[in-house]
């Protein structure tokens, strides 16, 4: 076998012209069969290869485009299951605000945030409630938690609402135990505080602070937050009181306005 390999790499140029020659002459026969016959063979044998290579590239086509459509169908089982799992995550924040019961003479109004201003703490939210919805200036903001704010400004279809975290909002609050009273403010540095409490007051940490219904804006008896520390200047009358909001303002999505009955 090695001396047939041997004598056609040395002669292959000597075959290939005698295969050439041997094809002209019997394409030279005017014999329709033989004629038909080598046609035959040799478009099979010019053409296979180039066969071979387009289904080759044809199979690569076809696996692309599987590929592209596996994607997409990933894409959109990804999307429906986000889409799954924040409906999910809704119906769990609904459900715990189910028997939630407004403060006596008011009633309910469901809205939700659509936008929310501020730096390193939400101050402000837009909500998609308005005049259409009988909203109106310092109507209060709570939800299952405690109290939010207060509306600021209204158009049409929407309105804004002040946050308890914008420095410039104060609301008139006392102890839930011992029913002292102070003011409850934000301040940047120091976070939620309950100002102007007397040195002499009943307070501890863990007591409630709520809404004193003092001012008429907000009613009485809404949760505003939780004493977390208390501090005792010397030669002062006030003591320094740090609170932990009721509210978590960094996650604010539904919420309610207070609606007065009768208005």
């Amino acid at each position: 076998m090695n001396w047939i390999s041997n004598l056609f790499s040395r002669y292959w140029r000597n075959f290939h012209f005698a295969a050439i020659l041997i094809l002209t002459i019997i394409l030279m026969v005017n014999n329709p069969a033989i004629n038909g016959l080598v046609s035959q063979v040799t478009v099979s044998v010019f053409n296979y290869p180039f066969f071979i290579v387009k289904n080759f590239f044809d199979g690569l086509v076809n696996v692309d485009r599987r590929n592209e459509q596996l994607q997409e169908a990933l894409v959109q089982a990804s999307v429906r299951i986000s889409m799954l799992e924040e409906a999910r995550l809704e119906n769990e924040r609904l459900r715990a605000v189910l028997g939630f019961e407004p403060p006596v003479g008011y009633s309910l109004i469901p809205a939700k945030v659509i936008s929310v201003g501020g730096d390193k703490m939400p101050t402000a939210v837009v909500i998609n409630r308005g005049l259409k919805d009988s909203l109106y200036i310092n109507q209060p903001i709570i939800n299952q938690e405690g109290l939010i704010g207060r509306i600021i400004a209204v158009s049409n279809d929407y309105a804004s609402v002040q946050l308890l975290t914008d420095p410039t909002s104060r609301v008139a609050a006392r102890v839930e135990e011992s029913r002292e009273m102070g003011i409850v403010k934000y301040s940047i540095v120091e976070g939620m505080v309950l100002d102007n409490f007397p040195i002499q007051g009943t307070i501890a940490p863990g007591n409630i602070i709520v809404s004193s219904g003092l001012g008429g804006i907000y009613p009485p008896g809404l949760k505003v937050g939780t004493v977390v520390q208390v501090v005792y200047p010397e030669e002062e009358p006030f003591c320094e009181v740090r609170l932990t909001p009721a509210v978590n303002f960094n996650s604010l999505e539904e919420l309610f306005i207070l609606k007065l009955n009768g208005l």
